[in-house]
């Protein structure tokens, strides 16, 4: 396997403890908390919550409690296939962007994930 491809523009989420990054272009609009929307914060195990809802042009929604815009360009780091395989096939590699690795996952095969977690509208 070659080198990855840099990405660049994306939301650089926090859902309870955890961080996650998405790609800008797969996010549709973004809302507040008050949406109906699967919590990200499920795939950490914590309580359902979200200030900020992130919406997929498919009509899914993944709720989450913070995020911030990155320009920058970050090159993908590859996840192992036994993370992907745990995260339904969500998880496309880790970034590292503010001195941290954030996973970084599709948005609807993220939501549909959490919804296989018990997080229809939580």
């Amino acid at each position: 396997m070659g080198p990855a491809s840099p990405v660049r523009g994306m939301l650089l989420c926090h859902a309870g403890s955890g961080r996650l990054a998405f790609l800008a272009h797969e996010v549709l609009a973004i809302a507040a908390g008050a949406e109906v929307a699967t919590s990200a914060r499920l795939a950490f195990r914590a309580p359902a919550g979200a200030s900020r809802v992130l919406v997929s042009p498919t009509g899914g929604a993944v709720g989450v409690d913070a995020l911030e815009i990155d320009a920058e360009a970050h090159p993908v780091l590859p996840a192992p296939p036994v993370a992907v395989r745990a995260s339904g096939g969500s998880l496309r590699g880790f970034v590292l962007a503010r001195g941290v690795l954030w996973p970084l996952v599709g948005l609807v095969e993220f939501e549909r994930f959490l919804r296989g977690l018990g997080g229809e509208g939580t």
